[in-house]
């Protein structure tokens, strides 16, 4: 895998909190069901999502992220929220690295593609209930209130 912005920022900072721009989307399918992938770095599932790039602009940040842990490529998006808050978007991963995201939260049903990952972060892609999201950290959970907002008022939810 070819060295990210992020990685060529930690030879610098160490595992000091870093602020950085990223996007999460959640992907739908016909039957209501909810894309999730299983992280290699701690087992948990999640959405898919991802940080920005140099030279990248936040659309394609997603549209990359999705065809690199999935294999899907996205047909049509939509920005339902903006989640910034420190305490929701602040993660320490398990090799002690900080981060404080920014992140735009998508929503997608609409992607052509199979299953594959071309990413050593993902271990395993499925689909699931939207019941089951109680497997979801707090702040991938959050986007579902985004979503749900968006759905009311046509308005992307700004937290």
């Amino acid at each position: 895998m070819m060295s990210s912005y992020l990685q060529n920022l930690r030879t610098l900072i160490g595992t000091r909190k870093v602020i950085h721009p990223g996007a999460r989307i959640i992907m739908e399918n016909d039957e209501g069901d909810i894309l999730m992938i299983r992280r290699t770095d701690n087992g948990a599932w999640g959405l898919p999502a991802g940080s920005l790039e140099e030279n990248e602009d936040i659309e394609g940040c997603i549209r990359r992220e999705v065809r690199e842990e999935t294999g899907l490529e996205l047909l049509h998006l939509e920005v339902i929220g903006i989640s910034s808050r420190p305490e929701r978007e602040s993660v320490r991963y398990p090799n002690g690295d900080q981060v404080q995201y920014f992140t735009v939260e998508f929503y997608s049903n609409s992607w052509e593609g199979k299953f594959y990952s071309d990413s050593d972060e993902v271990s395993d892609i499925r689909f699931f209930p939207v019941d089951d999201m109680d497997r979801l950290p707090p702040q991938e959970w959050a986007t579902f209130e985004s979503l749900i907002y968006y759905r009311a008022t046509g308005r992307i939810r700004l937290r």
